[in-house]
C-alpha cells in the first residue's frame, strides 16, 4: 500500500506540473480510456485453511494478496465542464500469501490465487478545460472475487465495493490523450451467513469486514 500512496504522490505532481496548451469545453462527449497497471492487495479476513508444507492444514484469519497486474476499461460521458459520469470494469489476479504472524504457519506461504473483476459506476469533478484536465472521483459497485485456496476452487461472489479516485487527462490532439487514475477502494468481505474478522483476528457475527485495495493505471483516452 506503501507504493500505492508513492504513485499517487506522483500523478498528483504531474497534474501540477503540466503546462495547459490550449482551451476547449468538452461539455457534452464521450470518452473511452483502456488502461493497465499496478494492483496493489490489501488484507482479505475471513476465515481460512491453508496447508502446512507437513500436508496438514490450519485455519489463519486472513490472507494477504501481492501486487499484482491490473487491467480494464472505462467509459465516461462529460454531463458539463465540471462533472462527468463513468462506468468501468478493472480486473486483476493476484497470488494470495499466509500473514506474517507467529504460529506454525509458513510465512509469506503461497496458498492459492485471487480473480478480482470490479464493476463500478464514478461520479467525476473535473478541474480545468485545457490540454490537462485534473479530477477527482466518488463511486461504487460490485467486487466479483474467486479465491482458489490449496486447489478448492469456490464459486465467484459478488461483494459491495466503493472507491475514491484522483487522476488526470493529458490531451496530445483534441480527441486523444493519456490518463492517468488512482485508486483506493474498499470491499465488504462479510461472509453468507454473517461472520467476519476485524483486524484484531477476532470473529463473530456482527461487524462488518472491510478489505482495502489500490491501483495506479494509465492508458490511452479517445474522446468523441
Amino acid at each position: 500500500m506503501r507504493r500505492f500512496l508513492g504513485f499517487l504522490a506522483l500523478a498528483c505532481a504531474v497534474l501540477t506540473l503540466a503546462a495547459p496548451a490550449y482551451a476547449q469545453d468538452r461539455t457534452g462527449t464521450w470518452e473511452i480510456s483502456p488502461f493497465a497497471g499496478g494492483y496493489f492487495g490489501g488484507r482479505l479476513y475471513g476465515n481460512y485453511t491453508v496447508p502446512f508444507s507437513s500436508g496438514t492444514v490450519s485455519n489463519v484469519r486472513f490472507l494477504e494478496p501481492d501486487d499484482d497486474l491490473a487491467y480494464g476499461a472505462r467509459l465516461a460521458y462529460n454531463i458539463t465542464r465540471h462533472f462527468g459520469f463513468e462506468v468501468d470494469w478493472t480486473s486483476a489476479r493476484a497470488d494470495l500469501r499466509s500473514p506474517d504472524f507467529f504460529g506454525s504457519v509458513p510465512r509469506h506461504l503461497n496458498v492459492g490465487t485471487l480473480r478480482q473483476n470490479v464493476y463500478e459506476a464514478n461520479a467525476l469533478f473535473n478541474f480545468g478545460r485545457r490540454r490537462v484536465i485534473g479530477y477527482v472521483g466518488i463511486g461504487a459497485g460490485s467486487a466479483v472475487e474467486k479465491r482458489d485456496i490449496a486447489g478448492v476452487n469456490p464459486a465467484a461472489t459478488g461483494r459491495f465495493t466503493a472507491n475514491l479516485s484522483v487522476g488526470g487527462k493529458f490531451f496530445f490532439v483534441p480527441r486523444v490523450g493519456l490518463r492517468i487514475d488512482g485508486r483506493y477502494r474498499a470491499i465488504d468481505l462479510r461472509s453468507d451467513d454473517g461472520t467476519s474478522c476485524d483486524h484484531n483476528i477476532f470473529c463473530d457475527n456482527r461487524r462488518g469486514n472491510w478489505s482495502y485495495n489500490g491501483e495506479v493505471t494509465g492508458g490511452l483516452v479517445f474522446a468523441f
